[in-house]
């Protein structure tokens, strides 16, 4: 189980993520500053954040969760509209060779509370310098 999510700010206007492996009782958690983005870019670089991390640990099984109705969508539509997104998407599709499940599910927030805060304390860091 993957928890993903992206916190951004409009002023200045930057992004953090965060990234929840949940494997039964253990966890691994890893954020990143994801630098200038809006929120629903930030969620796609997170997700492709998420994928690369789980190819280093070997993963082979990924089911994520994420609250951006833009990014599940997308996977069960199978395709994106925006030029940003699909080439975000394109990284992402050419890494699923590496997986037996890749499923990307629409969580509320309130489901997603780990990977939410640490997003949210992440750029809170760099805002802060």
């Amino acid at each position: 189980m993957v928890y993903i999510d992206a916190a951004a700010s409009q002023n200045p206007k930057m992004a953090a993520g965060a990234v929840v492996f949940k494997d039964g009782g253990a966890a691994l958690e890893y954020t990143v500053f994801l630098g200038e983005m809006d929120n629903h870019e930030g969620e796609w670089a997170v997700l492709l954040f998420a994928v690369e991390k789980a190819v280093e640990h070997g993963f082979t099984s990924l089911i994520i969760h994420t609250d951006s109705k833009v990014v599940s969508d997308s996977f069960d539509r199978g395709f994106v509209k925006n030029p940003v997104f699909r080439e975000y998407y394109r990284r992402i599709e050419a890494e699923l060779d590496q997986f037996d499940l890749f499923l990307v599910s629409w969580k509320p927030r309130r489901e997603n509370r780990r990977a939410d805060e640490l997003a949210r304390d992440t750029l809170y860091r760099h805002k802060k310098g």
